[in-house]
């Protein structure tokens, strides 16, 4: 393990912390940093894509132990409380005990080592009576490991896909035969992926060998609790990161059937649902679709993406592909551009998920341009389809990000760069600080140059968020530090991924001998010790998007740049896998100046009705790299006072969470 974050660092991206400090925290990003805009809840999506967990707590009668400090119990009732607090909405769980009904005396053997109550079955976690169930609970009696390692199994035996169990322990088996090990090894040998990950309380020698082997037998991860915060700090850490669910953001909308019904966007960040795709692996087979309405000032431009939330593979229904396109029409339909259509999949990144994304010209700038020309009066229609047989009978959010660029005097700003150019290879010295990666784009962890820890599990996705301004260039190093449980497996792979502002994949400069697959760096061997490295294929400049390369296309935009790294396991994913790293981060060049996009406000409500067309846009003027003002930022939808108060409000009333990870496939 690289060290185990502070648990400030786990609550940053959980509801219960957010929702605590939102008004300070809120206020203080907006000054200091880009922030994608979180308002109020997005509409209904499907609940039940994340991972489920059961979790199984020791009530035995040594929980009694007043060494926590406090009793033992009373510490793990604490812990798991807060989970119940922080665990997102779309979140399956389910809650056992043992050790609550009968005492330790050789006569209640029996019934003891029977005595498996489960205060919530899988599923939908119902908060305050949960709770309330926990309250109650009273340690007493025996510890029968191994039969409820069996029970919380046969509770998930219904779940289709990646499932894990959480089992808290203070002590060892006590109602063995068979050894709780080897009961883990049967549920393993059974061919479910099902993993157990395991934590010990203030255990001693013997309780822990019996843990770790439980959690090696299933492909899971054992650690040590020693006292109650760091056993606060690890029961949620190891269940949110098994449930692993992708937090859906942006202010509630519903797109139109027609361009007749779109909503009118402003610049921020919308979530919609998609009903379905379509019956058949084509993208000609029609699905969902959707359309919003934008206008623009003369001299503007507007940009857009539209990221789809799809399923974990290995759920009921998720063979095949998924589709997704945004593209540009008019009032008829009929297409603005030529080859304004982008596309994306779910095999193109599939431990990314799904995202397209599209500029206009600036409107007036092409006299013969049928919705952007000189006589035109900058009215279209963003058009957003989905397609394909993954998850197609399932409703799907997909989140829409949209911003406008100022008019403004672009002469005399550098030419795009031809080609990539070497890459920089970081080496910060001094020792690794310990992060927590976000598990979306969303609650991305934002990065400064310098040496960081974190680890992941298997099929897990992690994203890092590094501002880079016009004329800088992002590098990075990763360094694994420890294999975990299944060191050395080939077919194993860390993988890297560039995304700009606007989620677009960048084009990478290798500046190691690992193997790059398209724009993303593969690592396809674990081993500890080695690294790989690369660099943004060129420095952001604003007149890269003229480039006829589409990597570099995409190094354009200053802003926050998103890092994603994620553990897959071939064709089969083992959540329970873990892999500590070290990741380098560097940001160099000298700063250039560029427009800022114009991104005064938060989302607002989207309109039913069309606005009148906003009034011309001031020059933008420039900015240095990487700086960030109260009018005008990088991408990355900056907040108003207005929207900051939306936003606080809208983070008590917690968003959706959405898993995007792969599994097996």
């Amino acid at each position: 393990m690289s060290g185990r974050p502070p648990l400030k660092s786990l609550f940053a991206r959980t509801p219960l912390a957010r929702a605590a400090s939102a008004a300070a925290a809120l206020l203080l990003t907006a000054v200091l940093v880009p922030a994608t805009v979180l308002l109020p809840a997005p509409p209904s999506a499907a609940a039940d894509e994340s991972v489920p967990v059961m979790v199984v707590l020791d009530a035995s009668g040594s929980m009694t132990a007043d060494d926590a400090p406090g009793l033992r119990i009373d510490a793990a009732k604490t812990a798991v409380k807060n989970l119940i607090g922080a665990v997102p909405d779309s979140a399956r769980m389910g809650l056992m005990v043992y050790g609550t009904g009968t005492d330790s005396a050789p006569a209640s053997k029996a019934a003891g080592c029977a005595d498996i109550r489960t205060l919530a079955p899988v599923g939908a976690v119902d908060k305050a009576s949960l709770t309330a169930a926990v309250d109650g609970i009273k340690a007493s009696g025996y510890t029968p490991v191994g039969a409820s390692l069996r029970a919380a199994s046969e509770a998930l035996a219904d779940v289709k896909g990646p499932r894990s169990i959480i089992l808290v322990s203070d002590g060892i088996d006590t109602c063995a035969p068979p050894p709780a090990c080897d009961v883990a090894k049967e549920l393993a040998a059974a061919g479910t992926e099902l993993s157990i990950h395991s934590i010990g309380f203030k255990v001693d020698a013997a309780a822990r060998a019996e843990l770790e082997c439980i959690a090696t037998a299933t492909g899971g991860t054992y650690t040590d609790a020693r006292d109650a915060a760091a056993l606060t700090d690890e029961l949620t850490i190891r269940t949110t990161r098994a449930i692993g669910v992708y937090e859906a953001q942006g202010t509630p909308i519903t797109g139109g059937t027609s361009p007749a019904d779109a909503p009118l966007l402003s610049a921020g960040q919308y979530l919609d649902v998609l009903a379905k795709g379509s019956e058949k692996n084509s993208t000609a087979e029609a699905g969902s679709t959707r359309y919003y309405k934008i206008r623009l000032a003369r001299g503007e431009r507007a940009h857009a993406a539209a990221t789809l939330l799809v399923p974990r593979r290995g759920e009921t229904d998720t063979s095949g592909t998924a589709y997704l396109s945004v593209s540009l029409v008019d009032a008829q339909d009929g297409s603005c551009l030529l080859q304004d259509t982008q596309h994306a999949n779910s095999n193109q990144s599939f431990l990314f998920p799904p995202t397209a994304a599209l500029s206009t010209p600036a409107l007036g700038e092409d006299a013969g341009d049928k919705c952007f020309g000189a006589d035109a009066k900058g009215e279209a229609f963003l058009k957003v389809e989905r397609s394909g047989n993954w998850a197609w009978t399932k409703e799907l959010p997909v989140e829409i990000l949209y911003a406008t660029e100022p008019a403004g005097d672009t002469t005399g700003l550098p030419d795009a760069y031809p080609a990539s150019v070497p890459p920089v290879v970081p080496a910060p010295g001094g020792t690794a600080s310990p992060v927590t990666g976000g598990a979306s784009y969303n609650t991305a962890v934002e990065l400064k140059p310098g040496l960081f820890s974190d680890s992941l599990l298997g099929a897990e996705t992690k994203f890092y968020k590094i501002p880079v301004g016009y004329g800088q260039r992002l590098s990075f190093k990763a360094t694994v530090t420890a294999d975990g449980a299944s060191a050395g497996a080939i077919g194993k792979s860390l993988n890297l991924a560039l995304f700009n502002p606007l989620r677009q994949e960048t084009e990478l400069a290798r500046g190691s001998d690992k193997y790059i697959s398209g724009n993303s760096l593969v690592y396809t061997f674990i081993r500890t010790g080695d690294s790989l490295a690369a660099s943004m294929a060129v420095p952001v400049r604003y007149n890269n998007r003229n480039s006829k390369d589409a990597g570099i296309e995409a190094i354009a935009y200053p802003g926050g740049y998103y890092l994603a790294a994620s553990l897959e396991d071939g064709s089969t994913v083992d959540i329970g896998s873990e892999l500590a790293f070290r990741l380098a981060i560097d940001v160099s060049g000298n700063a250039e100046d560029g427009p800022l996009l114009n991104a005064t406000k938060a989302a607002a409500a989207p309109s039913p009705e069309p606005a009148e067309p906003s009034p011309a846009a001031p020059d933008a003027g420039t900015a240095q790299a990487a700086s960030t003002s109260d009018t005008a930022v990088p991408l990355g939808w900056g907040l108003g006072i207005a929207g900051l108060l939306a936003a606080a409000a809208g983070l008590f009333a917690f968003l959706r969470h959405r898993s995007s990870r792969r599994a097996a496939g």
